[in-house]
């Protein structure tokens, strides 16, 4: 299973709004032993996984729900709380 994909990452400008990127933030394609732990991972989890979407699935179907704007400003909240 391959859960990554490529992507183009432009570097910003010096006047740019945008932060420049770290290479922490660049994504890279799993080794053969990461991908095999992952799907081993996935596996153990299959049930507590499934449970969880349809968790998901319900609350949005009664309209619990996190708007795009939400979700990236707490990635956003995250992101900058790990980067201390």
């Amino acid at each position: 299973m391959v859960l990554w994909r490529a992507m183009t990452i432009k570097s910003a400008k010096p006047d740019s709004d945008l932060p420049a990127e770290d290479d922490d933030d660049i994504p890279r394609p799993p080794t053969e032993q990461e991908e095999a732990e992952l799907d081993a991972w996935i596996e153990r989890n299959k049930d507590a996984l499934n449970a969880s979407f349809r968790k998901a699935d319900a609350e949005y179907a009664r309209g619990h729900y996190y708007t795009l704007e939400e979700v990236l400003a707490h990635l956003e909240s995250d992101r900058r709380a790990r980067k201390g």
